[in-house]
């Protein structure tokens, strides 16, 4: 194919990327005769898509979730975890996966190479029990301080710990789904999010069929979603930036997790690995 002399532009781009995964797992990944490992190179093709996507400030990487609450379970493992790794740590980094504060969790991503209808309650209730971790988000800021009233010339260090709610962003990337019409695949994912009402999605996009769907913050009758028929990785992408990017960020309150006394009851023993369909 000759090159061209002018940029082809962003939408020929992304197309191109599109057409690039529909090879990458229709044939390469389905040389491998086993359905979990096609499964895990699918989702390494993906992560390795948003490390060339994302700003550097967002880190890519697979692992479980966990909050310093002894008594709230742990996520199951993430296919795609996107977190900061400029103020905070993994508390594990293991070969096959992390384990990841959900303080330091800007967005997870659930990847599917062909989405069915029986997939996305489960999707759901993953992503609601995340938003449960969330509740208890524990962060530190530094000041200064007198070591007394009589003393204001003598400071020293003062530890502030503060609390935020905001969950991380959701999203589920798919090759392809089982739906042939756009309005039937609508439908079934709002009939879900009827079903668990304490999930969220920030972003759905289909490969395959260029679809792309959000869900729309506190609607007032129901779940309700914005959706798309074309451009879907490109909107995908978009919508991914602009939201992770609304996730604020700081260190994480360290002493929670690493407490000496109470080690014992520290929530880091995670669930086993999901299977893999």
């Amino acid at each position: 194919m000759k090159r061209r002399t002018g940029s082809p532009g962003t939408l020929a781009y992304y197309n191109a990327l599109k057409h690039i995964f529909e090879l990458e797992s229709g044939i390469l990944t389905a040389t491998l005769p086993h359905a979990g490992e096609r499964g895990r190179n699918d989702e390494e093709r993906f992560r390795a898509f948003l490390s060339k996507v994302l700003p550097r400030r967002f880190s890519i990487g697979t692992g479980f979730l966990v909050c310093s609450n002894p008594a709230a379970p742990p996520s199951r493992q993430m296919d795609t975890v996107i977190y900061d790794e400029i103020h905070n740590s993994p508390l594990h980094r293991e070969l096959a996966a992390y384990v990841f504060p959900i303080e330091m969790i800007y967005g997870t991503v659930e990847v599917k190479g062909l989405l069915t209808p029986n997939d996305l309650v489960p999707i759901l209730q993953s992503i609601a029990r995340i938003r449960h971790l969330a509740k208890e988000k524990f962060y530190v800021v530094y000041g200064e301080k007198a070591v007394a009233e009589d003393k204001p010339d003598q400071a020293v260090v003062e530890q502030i710990e503060v609390m935020h709610k905001l969950a991380p962003r959701a999203f589920l990337f798919a090759y392809d789904a089982t739906w042939k019409r756009h309005s039937s695949f609508v439908s079934a994912l709002k009939k879900a999010l009827v079903k668990v009402p304490e999930a969220h999605v920030h972003g759905v996009v289909v490969l395959a069929k260029e679809w792309f769907a959000y869900q729309i913050a506190y609607a007032e009758n129901g779940p309700t979603l914005k959706h798309y028929t074309d451009n879907g990785l490109l909107r995908f992408v978009k919508h991914m930036i602009h939201s992770l990017a609304s996730v604020p960020m700081q260190q994480m309150s360290i002493d929670r997790y690493l407490n000496i006394e109470a080690s014992s009851d520290t929530p880091l023993h995670p669930a086993s690995r999901k299977p893999r369909g």
